[in-house]
């Protein structure tokens, strides 16, 4: 009965008929609409929320807005927090009191007035008694820690309940207030070689916040910083020979802000549910492009996932050789995002395989090349053809000669468009020039120093390429 009351209790509370969640890379901000609502009625907040953290608006005047003290939220979690908490007590005060009882045995007095003959009689009696005693405090003690255990994995949240009153009845009401949301980002980023394609899906992972259902939920994703930013550097004039004037407007979060984000990643984890297909849209406002995700109901402190975008894109597949590093040949994809990418953890996967998770996101209408993993059936093979030293005639100049021949051969049953890509040393005065003398000729050559080739390779087909450059510098 106990738990139906607080559960009854909780519900009394006003109930939101559709809820906004703007969530910034730093702060979280929940728009909650009433309608036809009493002049004076409650809700609950979480409770490091300030008064003036809190906006209403509403059809009637507000007379008075008031903060009560946190407590608990009295809902089921915490009736069986409460239960746990009971029995853990009634475990306690039974383990107290079979230490007593052992310790009475191990001092029991009645053997001084025992004979010998009845000693060995009466002393397996005593064996059974201690042997049943120990046996009961270690049973004990075992549910002990394992009902403390189930206790720290409980999260009991405190919320603040918040009284409103109004000239009238008002139609319609909107409370504004930051929350600690739970939330994270993943890709998931498959290629498939064979049809060309790179299929992306963007997930997102959110707690409910609140201790009550959110139905109706739309969620915003905002890819800036809230509270920062919002105006540029300030000019100061520069003197030559004089120290510049230390900024002293520093560009930062709001505090609370910040707290309520780090009260969201120290959240216990809630039990998660299967991914759901949300709909959802890329809008552009005044700064930038936004995700407005539509449809979401999370239960009270549900987490779930949801897939907020999928996208089936062309993408150009080749290889990459890196010859100045290590040689090996890494599958790339080019291919142009519809709409952004947000930056997060990615899961990637090539032909259906595993192969490996990294934090990346791209800009729509851009192009984005991403890599795939090693091609273990392309071999580079890459012999060193020596390196030479030769001095000028007068010993005023040194010029250093080094190269490489590069052996790739194609054991896949795929062609392949391939790129082998060197380096040589970028001159930084007009005293040192480098020449290059490669075979074949290649494609491309840097400023940066970057050299390329490209080439392609049908199956079971081997391409050589030598390549060698001359440095010549002053004499040391």
């Amino acid at each position: 009965m106990r738990e139906i009351a607080l559960v009854s209790a909780f519900a009394l509370m006003a109930s939101a008929e559709s809820n906004l969640i703007e969530i910034y890379k730093n702060a979280s901000f929940i728009h909650q609409n009433f309608t036809n609502q009493k002049s004076e009625f409650s809700l609950n907040l979480p409770d490091f929320v300030e008064l003036e953290d809190i906006d209403v608006a509403a059809s009637c005047e507000l007379v008075s807005l008031n903060l009560n003290e946190a407590k608990p939220a009295e809902n089921e979690t915490y009736a069986k927090f409460k239960q746990n908490e009971k029995e853990l007590e009634e475990l306690n005060d039974k383990l107290n009191a079979l230490n007593s009882k052992n310790a009475f045995l191990n001092n029991f007095p009645a053997f001084k007035e025992q004979s010998v003959a009845n000693l060995d009689a009466d002393g397996d009696k005593f064996y059974e008694a201690v042997l049943k005693n120990l046996a009961q405090i270690s049973q004990t003690k075992k549910q002990i820690d394992e009902l403390k255990k189930k206790m720290g994995a409980t999260e009991v949240k405190n919320f603040q309940k918040l009284d409103l009153k109004f000239e009238c009845d008002p139609k319609q009401v909107k409370i504004s207030y930051p929350v600690g949301v739970s939330v994270s980002l993943k890709n998931k980023i498959h290629a498939d070689v064979a049809k060309g394609k790179v299929e992306i899906s963007q997930n997102l992972t959110v707690t409910n916040p609140l201790g009550i259902d959110l139905n109706s939920l739309t969620i915003a994703l905002y890819p800036f910083y809230y509270s920062s930013n919002l105006t540029p550097a300030p000019f100061y004039p520069r003197y030559e020979g004089k120290p510049k004037p230390r900024n002293m407007m520093p560009l930062a979060a709001a505090p609370m802000m910040e707290a309520s984000a780090d009260m969201a990643v120290t959240r216990a984890p809630a039990k998660k549910s299967s991914v759901k297909d949300v709909q959802s849209s890329n809008e552009q406002n005044a700064l930038a492009n936004a995700w407005r995700i539509e449809g979401v109901s999370l239960k009270a402190d549900e987490t779930a996932d949801f897939a907020y975008d999928k996208q089936s894109l062309d993408a150009k597949f080749d290889l990459v050789i890196d010859g100045y590093g290590s040689a090996g040949a890494f599958v790339r994809a080019a291919f142009k995002p519809e709409r952004s990418i947000e930056g997060a953890q990615s899961e990637f996967k090539i032909d259906g395989i595993n192969i490996g998770k990294r934090y990346v996101g791209y800009a729509a209408g851009e192009e984005a090349k991403e890599f795939f993993g090693k091609n273990e059936l392309v071999s580079v093979k890459k012999e060193a053809n020596g390196e030479y030293t030769k001095e000028s005639f007068f010993g005023s100049k040194n010029k250093i000669s080094r190269g490489y021949k590069y052996s790739v051969k194609n054991g896949s049953k795929l062609a392949w468009d391939v790129v082998l890509e060197e380096q040589v040393p970028v001159s930084t005065h007009e005293s040192v020039s480098v020449s290059v003398k490669n075979d074949p000729k290649e494609n491309e050559i840097g400023k940066d120093g970057k050299i390329t080739w490209k080439f392609a390779l049908k199956p079971n087909e081997s391409k050589e390429v030598n390549f060698s450059y001359e440095l010549t510098k002053p004499s040391e």
